[in-house]
């Protein structure tokens, strides 16, 4: 023991010297023998010391050279941007991509970038074998073919209470109630504080799993974008809660996945008692909290918690056994009510794994284990973020988990990650789209990559390859940027709402640069409803709409009827091509009902005949709901020139049945009649039209 702490103690500083700065990326420490003469530690120890580094990630071995310094996470590439969504409660619409996502989970054959497990080869297999041994021989006396206890086996309970953080918790562990798995704790957490309709805070970007129970739930959810290095900000979330009435928060503070950031304790402390001080319980995910790449472990939300109104939910799935679903809840004064949940859903917990966890946990091997599986993760997040950044193009960022195994990446603008995934897909390579972390088509230019597994030649290569199919988008993506972020000091925006093309751009902006040289010009894509709302905040000058405008703060000038279509995917073109109109109405169908003009028709159009079609997944893009089309997900409306072509191309099925109507209009605010850019822009669009 003595030989461990020596070595342990030693690459404890060496690795503080290389966070501080003392031996920066690429340089050489000290050799073993200048080591040994200045910390009098013998050539043995000082060189386990170096091995505990490399294991960590820290240094690494040159041949016939060395130990070096490895690159910091922060050193590697920029971080992500923060979310710029505007917060607002809304409803989910998720399971369906999400069960398209989840079908390449189990898939052997997919490297696993895309979930967020553990390798087996970072499990004790022969420890919990041995626990399983003699949990096993209980058997014969019938000790675990009951039912068992209802909140949890007593031997789990006291060795959960030992580690726990929380100081009201008692040593016999009874306010501890076990569950199936983290999830199931969070479910029942939910389903005791909040009910159909009621609004959850989360952060944003957040887990899909959150988004797909909040969804089964019938709650709305409220996302608060945060930073990819500190987490939530407590001053945001009293303005949140100053304007909009939160039934609970569901947080994940120490490792956030998928950002891996990690809260202050300070911050940590003002949140609790802020919540507390408005009522608001807060749920709160550390299944995390034991992954830490630092010294000391996280203090959990609950720990500050004076009050009960912290929910806490942890689980072992992912530091011990997954396939075990063995999880825990500390309700605090929602105790009784999610005690009869629980009992209500299953009675009572697989004695079986629970006994195994708490023999397990009893023979002191946890934390010898937990040490280990650190220090890999902390290597294996390296190593990929290196990879990442020699592979993939400028302009990607990349997050700095403190803990955790996922790295948050945003890729340079205009790159869709659903298509991403989809060609990662067929190069048996499995990532997480960004666009699985917002119930509002956020981080559509955002993949999660999961660092749960040695980084082997293999994985290497499949970053590889990963990097190459991000610039193939990336080059695709280029010129279609460039058409629409021209940019000057005196800059006329416009918002466009389909293609340039059938929108007359080009000749409008030589319309512009004809009578007004001096102005320059912004070209934003973007959904009508969302134009409506640019506008009205003077963030555009003028812009395209579909549908009607009856709100007269605004001004439009009609400019034409479009006829739509309905498409779907080829994989429904059966169904599609002989379907009378209530066939249609029964497929599931994609759109943001707020503020897509398409979702207007569709309500018009069959809500009138007792038609209710059900929109299962939101989007605030055309382009993200044609890719969403093309995925497989559902139907919407398509420009009959855009779905012919796109029938053509094999990307989509035509319903012939019928066609739809839609006016185009040039919108601007009526307020704004005098601005100097918004006479021109409309003087342009008229000769444009004309």
């Amino acid at each position: 023991m003595a030989m461990d702490y020596h070595y342990i103690k030693l690459a404890n500083t060496l690795e503080k010297d290389i966070v501080s700065g003392r031996y920066r990326a690429g340089e050489k420490l000290p050799s073993l023998r200048k080591l040994h003469a200045s910390t009098g530690r013998s050539i043995s120890t000082v060189y386990q010391a170096y091995i505990e580094l490399e294991n960590r990630g820290m240094v690494e071995v040159r041949e016939k050279s060395g130990f070096y310094a490895r690159p910091l996470l922060h050193e590697i590439l920029p971080t992500p941007s923060r979310g710029t969504s505007p917060v607002k409660p809304h409803k989910v619409a998720i399971n369906t991509l999400a069960a398209m996502h989840q079908q390449t989970i189990n898939n052997a054959k997919l490297l696993p970038f895309g979930a967020a497990i553990p390798s087996s080869a970072l499990l004790p297999h022969k420890q919990l074998a041995a626990s399983i041994r003699t949990v096993s021989s209980q058997y014969q006396n019938g000790k675990c073919l009951g039912y068992g206890h209802p909140t949890g086996e007593p031997e789990l309970q006291k060795q959960i209470a030992k580690r726990s953080l929380d100081d009201s918790v008692h040593d016999s562990g009874e306010e501890i109630i076990i569950t199936s798995g983290c999830m199931q704790a969070i479910d029942l957490c939910l389903r005791t504080v909040a009910r159909p309709g009621d609004i959850i805070l989360v952060e944003s970007p957040t887990f899909l799993c959150y988004l797909q129970l909040i969804e089964d739930l019938n709650m709305r959810i409220l996302e608060v974008p945060v930073d990819s290095r500190h987490g939530i900000d407590p001053d945001r979330i009293q303005t949140i809660l100053d304007e909009h009435d939160v039934r609970a928060a569901l947080f994940n503070p120490n490792f956030h996945n998928p950002l891996g950031c990690l809260m202050s304790d300070e911050n940590k402390e003002k949140l609790v008692e802020m919540m507390n001080d408005q009522g608001v319980p807060i749920i709160e995910d550390d299944i995390y909290g034991e992954l830490y790449f630092g010294d000391v472990r996280p203090r959990p939300l609950k720990s500050y918690d004076r009050r009960g109104m912290v929910l806490y939910c942890s689980s072992f799935s992912k530091t011990l056994a997954p396939d075990l679903r063995v999880g825990w809840v500390l309700p605090g004064v929602f105790r009784e009510k999610v005690k009869r949940l629980k009992f209500n859903i299953s009675i009572a917990s697989s004695q079986l794994n629970q006994l195994v966890i708490a023999d397990f946990l009893s023979t002191g091997a946890y934390d010898r284990h937990l040490r280990k599986m650190r220090n890999a993760l902390k290597k294996q997040t390296t190593d990929t973020a290196l990879a990442i950044s020699r592979s993939f193009p400028t302009g990607t960022k990349i997050s700095t988990p403190k803990g955790g195994y996922t790295l948050w990446v945003e890729l340079p603008p205009g790159i869709d990650s659903l298509k991403l995934w989809s060609r990662a897909g067929k190069e048996n390579i499995s990532i997480f789209p960004g666009a699985l972390c917002s119930g509002t088509d956020q981080y559509r230019n955002y993949i999660r990559i999961s660092c749960g597994f040695p980084f082997t030649e293999e994985l290497e290569q499949g970053i590889n390859k990963l990097g190459c199919l991000v610039l193939e988008l990336n080059d695709q993506s280029i010129p279609e940027r460039n058409s629409r972020e021209t940019t000057s000091a005196r800059e006329i925006k416009i918002g466009l709402n389909t293609d340039p093309g059938l929108l007359r751009v080009n000749k409008l902006c030589e319309n512009i640069h004809t009578s007004e040289p001096e102005f320059g010009i912004k070209l934003s894509q973007t959904m009508s409803g969302n134009i409506l709302k640019l506008l009205a905040s003077h963030e555009l000058d003028g812009g395209f709409i579909y549908g009607d405008c009856m709100e007269t703060q605004f001004s439009l000038l009609h400019l034409a009827t479009m006829q739509l279509r309905i498409v779907g995917p080829v994989a429904l073109k059966d169904k599609i091509k002989n379907a009378d109109k209530s066939d249609i109405a029964a497929l599931p169908w994609i759109g943001n009902p707020l503020e897509c003009p398409y979702c207007q028709i569709l309500k018009k159009e069959f809500h009138t005949l007792g038609l209710s079609p059900e929109i299962i997944m939101s989007a605030d893009q055309e382009s993200a709901i044609t890719a969403l089309i093309k995925a497989g997900v559902g139907l919407n409306f398509m420009l009959e020139e855009d779905a012919r072509r796109a029938e053509k191309r094999g990307d989509v099925v035509v319903w012939e049945n019928d066609s739809y109507s839609l006016p185009l209009s040039f919108v601007t605010l009526r307020s704004r009649r005098d601005d100097p850019r918004v006479r021109t822009l409309l003087q342009a669009v008229r000769v444009a039209w004309n």
